[in-house]
């Protein structure tokens, strides 16, 4: 089975796409209880999977500057050559037609017409950046990479700049800003979970009750309050105070999980793994199950 590295669930309906190993793309039609093979025009590793909310263009990056693209909901994908050898390890959009890439190498690229084509914009950090998300409604941007590296982009604008620096070695992994510019939240190697409150300038380490492998991916469904954090060896964790405690769901797995989302409206989420795992909630990340089945 391969490994899946990244899940979007786009919208309010039944759909979700799922990218992993050796070129995999996967599709749900029944709310991620069957997953099935999308053909794709690559064999290379895919890190990362985005769509927006009605579905009308997607996007999905993979290794050594692997870029695909499709505007009809996911049913054919093309290649978008963007001229670079650099794993492209995350890919978001800020609204429906501004996006950017991060990468290996600091890289960063920007596109303004639906992911169409991409233009290389300037990098302020050499580090591997890994996860990239924009604040609902206010579309400044942040980006979370090696030696906890954070850069933020302002609203309407290219430019990218260092937010700040937690203090450490380890690589960020996934970010989230639930609400505002303000308040976000990320995570990565050795358990690390970090906060902060002041736009990325400062930030300070959650406590956790068990030390872990290492988590690659956050999310906040619906507000403030309820996160979810996932990582290796099965780990998903859970908080209900906008960080303050985490306590360990039970997840059933060992694999790691290494990709997270949930629809917008929070009813569902998902998370995905290594040899094919996904996983589904519907109570907001208290209690997950195996999908029904996952086409390898």
């Amino acid at each position: 089975m391969p490994d899946l590295n990244s899940i979007v669930l786009p919208g309010e309906g039944l759909d979700g796409f799922c990218c992993g190993s050796a070129g995999t793309l996967l599709v749900t039609k029944d709310s991620g209880n069957t997953w099935k093979r999308v053909p794709v025009p690559t064999r290379n590793d895919l890190l990362s999977v985005w769509f927006n909310e009605n579905m009308t263009f997607g996007v999905c990056a993979g290794v050594r500057g692997t870029l695909l693209r499709s505007i009809d909901a996911g049913a054919s994908w093309q290649v978008v050559p963007l001229g670079i050898v650099a794993d492209v390890n995350a890919v978001a959009f800020a609204d429906e037609r501004e996006g950017f890439l991060v990468g290996g190498g600091g890289l960063v690229m920007a596109s303004a017409d639906a992911g169409a084509s991409w233009h290389p914009v300037p990098s302020p950090t050499g580090e591997d950046l890994h996860a990239l998300a924009f604040v609902s409604g206010d579309e400044s941007g942040y980006a979370v990479g090696g030696r906890a590296a954070v850069l933020r982009r302002t609203p309407a604008g290219e430019n990218w700049f260092v937010a700040g620096e937690y203090s450490s070695y380890l690589t960020l992994r996934g970010v989230s800003f639930p609400e505002d510019e303000a308040i976000g939240y990320a995570c990565g190697d050795s358990g690390l979970i970090v906060k902060t409150e002041d736009s990325g300038s400062t930030w300070r380490q959650m406590e956790l009750p068990v030390v872990n492998l290492g988590f690659r991916a956050i999310q906040f469904p619906l507000d403030t309050e309820t996160g979810i954090v996932v990582g290796g060896g099965g780990t998903i964790m859970r908080t209900l105070d906008s960080g303050a405690n985490w306590m360990l769901a039970y997840s059933g797995i060992s694999e790691d999980l290494l990709g997270l989302d949930f629809r917008p409206d929070g009813t569902l989420g998902c998370c995905c793994g290594r040899n094919g795992t996904i996983l589904l909630t519907t109570d907001r990340g208290t209690s997950w199950a195996r999908a029904e089945s996952v086409e390898s």
